[in-house]
């Protein structure tokens, strides 16, 4: 884990009907390093919608959600997610203190069926509380 990987600045939609219909790519990513405590730990991670009059939060995937020590260990967590707000919370314990990194997947297609947005690019921040520089956007943009 000690690479960097290239920022996804946007996912692509298309509509119909007036509603979103198809999203790309289905799946994108957020991952953040937090230090931690020994023992148990929470994170928020929001999700700001900051263009438009869109306010459908993406939601979590099924699967590929986890807290890793820089080993690459997994840690045994809880992820809850708020359906309105799109606010995570990430609760773990840490063996030891130190860094830790969250991995968020989440799911591109969730927003399909919602209205079309005005205008049609909507920008996402998405940020965690405790973690300084981890504000990461995204632009939802109609191709």
């Amino acid at each position: 884990m000690n690479g960097t990987a290239q920022d996804l600045n946007s996912l692509q939609y298309s509509l119909k009907n007036g509603k979103i219909n198809q999203v790309a790519p289905g799946v994108f990513f957020y991952w953040v390093k937090v230090t931690a405590a020994a023992g148990s730990n929470t994170f928020t991670i929001t999700e700001a919608i900051t263009t438009g009059n869109f306010s459908t939060p993406f939601a979590l995937a099924n699967g590929g959600n986890n807290v890793f020590d820089l080993n690459c260990n997994a840690q045994s967590e809880t992820m809850t997610q708020n359906p309105t707000t799109g606010t995570v919370t990430v609760t773990f314990h840490a063996p030891t203190a130190g860094v830790y990194i969250i991995s968020l997947k989440y799911d591109a297609g969730s927003v399909k069926g919602a209205t079309a947005p005005t205008p049609t690019t909507v920008h996402n921040d998405f940020s965690t509380t405790g973690a300084p520089g981890s504000t990461n956007g995204l632009d939802l943009i109609k191709s």
